[in-house]
């Protein structure tokens, strides 16, 4: 009877209230939401300066973010006098304000400098897929580059890389013609007019304008020549799509990115050595124990290093007037060991502990004999 009591009494008991779990509680569905969701989308560029050409491309970053909207937008952290003038925190402060329905996605974080270390974090979190929002003209690389590293830097189940649509440049619209290039070179000019237009109306462009001309102003000694006077920088040194050409020969002049200088990649933010020069490209470490190519454009000069920073092998590898036609391999190495050689015996044999130097032709003697 006993038993049967209890039973009666355990039914007519009222159910205890459920206690909310630490992860739910305090937050709404729609947050709750972007938890459970293990996709996110994301874009990693300069913005520098923003621009209302960027809105687009944040706008086809929310597009591909699913049902939950879990997207972010990675604004770089480099910052230099050239390409780019403003700091992170500049253009994190002028985008939320730009770009108001995107402002909880642009992101602020001192530890996430290159697209390797955002993708870190993105795993750590738990997510398993990403998209990857980038230009039409990137999209190979950022697939190759990406992929390249998944299952040992970070491990997502799928990595999607997508166009944020080609440019079209004989387009009516001016929106399609903007370029950080442009905004860069309206600032130098003074042009407020034209960087105003460019922001697409921003009720602070003066104040982004003069953030821009402050950055691009380079330290008082910097500025002056020899005898004092002052130093106008050139278009392709904050601008090199505008005045490519220019560009262009001073690199083949080895004016610029000299073989082992450090050097940023724009589009990704690592930052390497370079170890080889291409015509129009090269190739630098990329901080995870790879290499990259790179082309010209797409690169900013971090640290560089003067002729006696420079090895012998380097200042060959790094002289594009020379012919590098008779190089065993075309690897910047500045070498000439032709496989069949007697320099190319010779240097594997001094490479290999307790090897003297013997001709191929005493080795066929040594063996006759024995």
């Amino acid at each position: 009877m006993r038993f049967i009591t209890f039973i009666r009494e355990a039914a007519a008991a009222k159910p205890a209230a459920k206690k909310p779990s630490t992860s739910s509680k305090g937050k709404s569905p729609a947050a709750q939401a972007k938890i459970d969701d293990k996709h996110v989308a994301i874009t990693f560029g300069r913005f520098n300066p923003p621009h209302a050409g960027h809105g687009k491309l944040l706008d086809a970053v929310k597009n591909h973010s699913g049902d939950s909207g879990n997207y972010r937008i990675y604004p770089s952290r480099s910052q230099d006098h050239k390409k780019n003038p403003l700091s992170a925190n500049q253009k994190v402060d002028h985008m939320r304000k730009m770009f108001k329905g995107h402002k909880d996605a642009i992101q602020n974080n001192e530890a996430h400098r290159n697209i390797f270390d955002i993708l870190r974090d993105l795993h750590d979190e738990g997510h398993e897929h990403v998209t990857m929002v980038v230009g039409d003209d990137r999209v190979k690389e950022f697939e190759t580059l990406a992929n390249k590293y998944n299952g040992m830097h970070y491990d997502f189940k799928s990595i999607n890389i997508k166009s944020a649509g080609a440019r079209a440049t004989d387009s009516d619209d001016p929106i399609e013609n903007l370029s950080a290039s442009a905004m860069r070179k309206h600032a130098q000019g003074g042009d407020h007019e034209s960087f105003h237009h460019g922001t697409g109306g921003y009720k602070d462009s003066k104040k982004l304008m003069g953030d821009v001309i402050t950055g691009m102003t380079p330290p008082p000694k910097a500025k002056k020549g020899k005898k004092g006077e002052s130093v106008h920088e050139s278009v392709w040194t904050y601008a090199p799509k505008l005045d490519f050409d220019a560009f262009r020969d001073y690199y083949m002049l080895n004016q610029i990115y000299k073989v082992g200088a450090i050097v940023e990649h724009d589009d990704t933010g690592m930052v390497g050595k370079i170890v080889h020069r291409g015509p129009n490209y090269i190739i630098m470490e990329d901080g995870l124990g790879g290499e990259h190519r790179c082309w010209l454009q797409h690169i900013s000069e971090v640290a560089q290093l003067g002729p006696s920073d420079l090895s012998h092998k380097q200042e060959v590898a790094a002289d594009t007037t020379k012919d590098q036609s008779n190089y065993s391999a075309d690897d910047g190495s500045g070498n000439t060991w032709k496989a069949g050689t007697d320099r190319y015996r010779e240097a594997l044999q001094d490479m290999t502990p307790g090897q003297k130097t013997v001709k191929f032709t005493d080795f066929r003697k040594s063996a006759q004999t024995k």
